[in-house]
């Protein structure tokens, strides 16, 4: 008997399983959209400069900053040299914090980083299809 009740419990929740919707959550601000977009198109994992991560890093605090979080390790950001803890100045020539902006982004662009107190320019050439 409690096979019984066990197996039809089972079933019961296979079933609720396969009916229910599936449902895709995505960021909900564009911001959010624009800097998921981003990390694709350098393989990296980017957050904005707040306050206290400026001052872990020791630079100013910018909200026109990103500071890199992780790195995929055959990703474009890993094959132009951008490191954990690098923190992202400028793409293209502007402010990396200005997301909205990747859209138009090329095939290839300059990173104007700062590593360890010290401007450093690197070439990236962004993922496949993530460029404008």
């Amino acid at each position: 008997m409690a096979a019984l009740l066990l197996l039809g419990a089972i079933v019961v929740l296979a079933l609720f399983l396969a009916l229910r919707p599936l449902r895709v959550d995505s960021p909900a601000t564009s911001s959010a959209r624009a800097l998921l977009r981003l990390d694709t198109a350098l393989g990296a994992t980017v957050e904005p400069v707040d306050r206290a991560t400026a001052g872990m890093l020791g630079v100013q605090s910018s909200e026109r900053s990103l500071v890199v979080t992780s790195v995929a390790s055959n990703g474009p950001a890993a094959t132009a040299g951008l490191r954990v803890g690098d923190v992202i100045e400028e793409i293209g020539g502007r402010p990396a914090g200005d997301f909205r902006e990747t859209a138009g982004l090329a095939s290839a662009e300059p990173l104007s980083i700062r590593r360890g107190g010290k401007e450093t320019i690197l070439n990236v050439q962004l993922a496949e299809g993530s460029g404008g």
